[in-house]
């Protein structure tokens, strides 16, 4: 079972804000500042290319349920965890720096090598998301 990410509009308008900046930015600066072809390339292609990053983040971000562990995925980051491994989740509204673009997110915790690890998706439906996910874990300590 493959679910996107949920996008508050807030991080949305962010990301368009920025890259709105940036390709603007890039072609006010090469043009009012005199700069050689060459120099004026190299400043739009970075703005190309940390816009398409972030177009990356918003619309390459999902979750998935495949085999035996959950596929996470935000642009160009991956996280993969084993079903096995997850101890503890519950929802939770929070906008901490994790794979999630919305603040109403799934808080998830597992072993990794031994070691207690966090993370925080943003499924679209992340009730039904998150009771597909139970399903899934047998050592599962606590969901709510």
């Amino acid at each position: 079972m493959r679910i996107n990410s949920a996008v508050d509009i807030r991080n949305e308008a962010m990301i368009f804000s920025a890259i709105t900046f940036m390709t603007v930015g890039a072609l006010y600066l090469s043009a009012s500042m005199g700069f050689s072809l060459q120099m004026a390339a190299i400043g739009c292609g970075s703005a190309v290319l940390a816009s398409a990053l972030l177009l990356w983040l918003l619309f390459g971000s999902y979750y998935e349920l495949r085999g035996e562990l959950l596929y996470c995925k935000c642009g160009p980051f991956t996280e993969i965890i084993k079903y096995d491994d997850i101890v503890f989740m519950q929802l939770c509204k929070s906008t901490s720096s994790s794979l999630a673009l919305s603040a109403k997110r799934i808080e998830i915790c597992w072993y990794d090598n031994g070691c207690l690890t966090e993370t925080m998706i943003s499924p679209k439906n992340r009730k039904m998301f998150l009771t597909h996910l139970k399903a899934q874990c047998r050592y599962l300590e606590y969901a709510a």
